[in-house]
Parts: structure tokens; C-alpha cells; sequence
């Protein structure tokens, strides 16, 4: 799949393992949460400092739970009285999804940005329910932020700010290795160490792509791609999970197992409930992964083989190594001189291969210029790229008999396309064109039988690059264009 694909993934954390290890229960404030009396000895306070143009850290604490939830309020208005504002402000909350603005932190440090210089602010806190009933004292601060091109903050570059993120001194983040995150075990984890409650998210960039200046852009992209996630999760199983559910808080334990050989920084992220990039950050100190040996079971997959289909149309293949005992290269797919991933699980001895960018930039017979995509076919000739998402199309495995086949993945799954082959298209201006040869198709199985061991399969032990399987040809010949989503699988 394509490096940014591949970026995106190692950023997600999986999403059970976070709301089993990060969902707490949440219990109303004193009294139940309904106000009066009960409550009116909570109070807050806030102290803002590392003020810049742009730019200030704020604290937040108060005297209740960790439960009692609260609201900030951002404004530049500093003339109207604070119980006016935060009348206004619980109105306008109310007309909206509530629960979700609120803050469930007792001790809460942010980051605001961006800010505009020379200009007065004051942030309120107060103390505010889910049903919309404010409790309690609040608290503010007024500051003015710099004129443009000042320095601020208290001049320690361990309290630097980059786009108005700042390191979080509450929090140290560390690769640790093989681990166990929810009663499974792992081969590389990484931990939080935290003595505060601000909820944050970890991931894992390749140290030769981290940049502390585009942290908050990154953080950013993050939230874009956990709540996108997390409606296709709602909407597939029914739950009704919130971003909160997502988000650590205290110390805490991940798991990243498609973690390529490579150099690599995790970083804690510090992400509000409403879907803010806090400001805070921590990162780890660069680590390596070394690629393993590969397994006899692994090593097997690697050779010739003849991929014979329930249309009997047969292709000659290589399978080659990527990544021991994690990935393969599949090699002349469809007679074409590409190289198509294949996800390899060591447990269930078997590859999954999934719609992903091929090859970018190709020359075709027409002149155009484009990519080259990996799809799925359906019985029902309907064909699913990449706008559909990654999909997991077919899956390699070994039989009862022993003999290797290929079947669609997800045979068991309802509603999932039932899949009767995986082709190669050329992917131009939104559109797909066939190219290659006639496409295998696997409505049942389809036989993967293994040719006599030759130069070909001696040389797949070894990474191949563009070309030095087949040989790329002067320009790639361009087929039909794939139109109503339907194309034959039989000749």
C-alpha cells in the first residue's frame, strides 16, 4: 500500500484495546450532578503562563472528582460581566451535543492556539453539567498576548513551542518492546508514563518524517482519522462511541503490531474530548525495529507458483519476501511487472491481500498518465477501489488437503462483497480502465500449485524492485474503461 497509507495506519490505535483500557466510567458531580447547594463548594482555578504572540499555556484545576465535569470558555470579550458570558455560553452549548463539550479533568494544562497578537483574552471555567446546569464558583485570567516577533515564554528550551505545542513535563513516552496490552501479547508496545489527567492519543511516525513544527497538523490529522473511524464503527455495529472513549488518560500501554524494520518516534498527543489538539506532547527517543528471520512456514510462501482459477484461466506468479514474516510482494499479477502487498499472519499461516495503490505515474498506450490500482470484483460484477476503502479482497491460505488456494476474505462476514477476483486497473482522472491480462477468478477456490523451483523462484528470496521481474514494457496498454461498476471474470 502507499507510504501514506501506511503513515495513517501506524498513527490509529486499535479501537478495542483503547475503549477497554481508556473508557472509565463517569459518575455525575457531587449531588448528582443536577446543581444547588451540594456543589457550591466547587471551585476552580486558572493560571495562564508561556505567553507568545500566538499563543498561551493554561492551567486549570479545582477542588472536586476527576469526574466533575466543567467547561472553558475561550472570548476577547472583556467587558460584559463572566455570568452574562457564561450564560451565553451555556445557551449555545445547550442547541448542540453537550456531553461532549464538557471536560472531565481535575488538573487540565492547554495549549491555545492560534491566538492573534497584541490582543486581550480572557478564559473562564466553570462547572457545568450534561444537563446544562451551571454549579459551583468559577474562575478566570485575563493576559494579552505579545506583539508579533516577541519571544515568549520563560526562555527554557525544554518549554519551546512549536505552533503552539509544548512538551507535556507530565508525561514520558518510551518504546517498550514485546508486551501485553489487554491479555495479548505483542511484540512492540509503547508506554506512558503520566501524573496528570489531560487525555492524549499515541502514535508512531517514522523518525526520518518526524518534524516538531508540523506536531499540531499531525495531531490534527489524527483526530480527522479517529472520527472517521469511529462513525464507520457506530454505523457498522450500532454503538454510539464518542471521541472520549478513544482518548487515555493517566498512564497507559499500546500495542503497534505492523510496525515495518525501520527507525521510528512514538509521541503522546494530548487531544480534548471536543476534538482539539490540546498543545501538549511528548516524544520518545528514536528506536529501531530489526527485521526477524524468517520462519520455515513463512519462508515456504516464497517461489514460483501457478495460480489457476475456477474460469481456468491460469497466471505465473512469484511470491517474494517484503518484510519477514509480515509482508510478501506478489509479481506478475495479470502478467504485469508490478508488485502487489500481501499481509502475512504468522498465526494463521495465510496472506490478505487488500485494494491498494500499486504503482504511481505510469505511461499508458494512450498517452495518459495515472496509477495503477489493486480492486475487488464482485459476484455480482460490481468492482470496489479504493473510494470504497482498503478492503481485504482475497486471502492465501493452506487447505485441509495441504494444497495452497486462494478464496475471497471475509467468506463468513454478512454484508461484506462476496469477491470472485482481485485485478489490476489502471486508475485515470476518477476512472478505471482494464489493462493486463484476463484476471483469475476465485468464486470458489483458486489452486495455487507450485511451479519447479527455478532462477525465478531463487530469486524471490531477495526484494525485487520496478521492472526486474518481466521488465516494464514502453507503455502500458489501456483496456476499457470500467463502466456501471461491471466487468466479466470469465473469458
Amino acid at each position: 500500500m502507499n507510504s501514506i497509507k501506511n503513515i495513517f495506519r501506524l498513527a490509529m490505535v486499535a479501537f478495542a484495546a483503547i475503549a477497554m483500557s481508556a473508557c472509565q466510567p463517569v459518575s455525575e458531580p457531587n449531588g448528582g450532578g443536577n446543581g444547588g447547594d451540594e456543589n457550591s463548594d466547587f471551585a476552580l482555578v486558572v493560571d495562564v503562563e508561556n505567553i507568545t504572540a500566538t499563543s498561551a499555556k493554561i492551567k486549570v484545576s479545582h477542588n472536586g472528582k476527576t469526574a466533575n465535569s466543567w467547561y472553558g470558555l475561550l472570548t476577547t470579550d472583556t467587558a460584559t460581566r463572566e455570568d452574562e458570558l457564561i450564560s451565553q455560553t451555556v445557551a449555545e452549548l445547550t442547541a448542540g451535543d453537550l456531553g461532549s463539550q464538557l471536560i472531565f479533568s481535575k488538573n487540565y494544562t492547554k495549549i491555545l492556539s492560534p491566538l492573534s497578537p497584541e490582543t486581550t483574552y480572557r478564559y473562564i471555567a466553570f462547572g457545568l453539567t450534561e444537563e446544562g446546569v451551571v454549579y459551583g464558583s468559577h474562575s478566570s485570567v485575563e493576559f494579552t498576548t505579545l506583539s508579533a516577533g516577541s519571544e515568549g515564554g520563560d526562555g527554557n528550551s525544554e518549554d519551546e513551542v512549536y505552533e503552539g505545542m509544548l512538551p507535556n513535563p507530565a508525561w514520558s513516552i518510551a518504546y517498550t518492546g514485546a508486551g501485553t496490552v489487554n491479555q495479548e501479547q505483542y511484540d512492540h508496545t509503547v508506554t506512558v508514563n503520566s501524573t496528570d489527567n489531560n487525555p492524549y492519543t499515541i502514535a508512531v511516525v517514522y523518525a526520518s518524517e518526524y518534524d516538531p513544527s508540523k506536531l499540531r497538523d499531525l495531531g490534527q490529522g489524527i483526530v480527522d482519522s479517529m472520527i472517521e473511524y469511529l462513525n464507520s464503527y457506530n454505523s457498522a455495529y450500532g454503538t454510539k462511541y464518542v471521541l472520549n472513549d478513544m482518548l487515555y488518560r493517566g498512564s497507559a500501554v499500546e500495542a503497534f503490531d505492523n510496525l515495518d524494520p525501520g527507525y521510528y518516534i512514538a509521541l503522546a498527543i494530548g487531544i480534548t474530548a471536543k476534538g482539539e489538539v490540546s498543545g501538549l506532547y511528548a516524544v520518545s527517543q528514536t528506536f529501531h525495529i530489526e527485521e526477524q528471520k524468517p520462519t520455515t512456514l513463512y519462508s515456504s510462501w516464497l517461489g514460483d507458483w501457478e495460480f489457476k482459477g475456477d474460469n481456468n484461466v491460469t497466471n505465473q506468479v512469484i511470491i517474494g519476501r517484503k518484510v519477514a514474516n509480515k509482508s510478501v510482494n506478489l509479481f506478475g499479477l495479470q502478467a504485469l511487472p508490478f508488485a502487489v502487498e500481501g499481509l502475512y499472519s504468522t498465526e494463521r499461516n495465510d496472506i490478505i491481500f487488500a485494494a491498494q495503490v500499486v504503482e504511481q505515474n505510469c505511461e499508458f498506450s494512450d498517452g495518459s498518465v495515472g496509477d495503477v490500482h489493486l480492486i475487488g470484483l464482485s459476484n455480482d460484477g460490481s468492482i470496489y477501489g479504493l473510494e470504497n476503502g482498503n478492503y481485504g479482497i482475497a486471502i492465501a491460505g493452506v487447505l485441509e488437503n495441504g494444497k495452497r488456494a486462494v478464496v475471497r476474505y471475509g467468506v463468513n462476514e454478512p454484508g461484506y462483497p462476496k469477491f470472485v477476483a482481485m485485478i489490476l486497473t489502471a486508475y485515470i482522472a476518477d476512472n478505471y480502465y482494464s489493462i493486463g491480462e484476463d484476471a483469475v477468478a476465485f468464486n470458489g477456490i483458486a489452486e495455487l500449485a507450485p511451479l519447479a523451483q527455478s532462477a525465478g523462484a531463487k530469486s524471490s528470496q531477495i526484494s525485487f524492485g520496478k521492472g526486474k521481474l518481466l521488465g516494464q514494457p514502453k507503455t502500458l496498454k489501456l483496456g476499457r474503461r470500467l463502466e456501471s461498476k461491471r466487468i466479466s471474470a470469465t473469458r
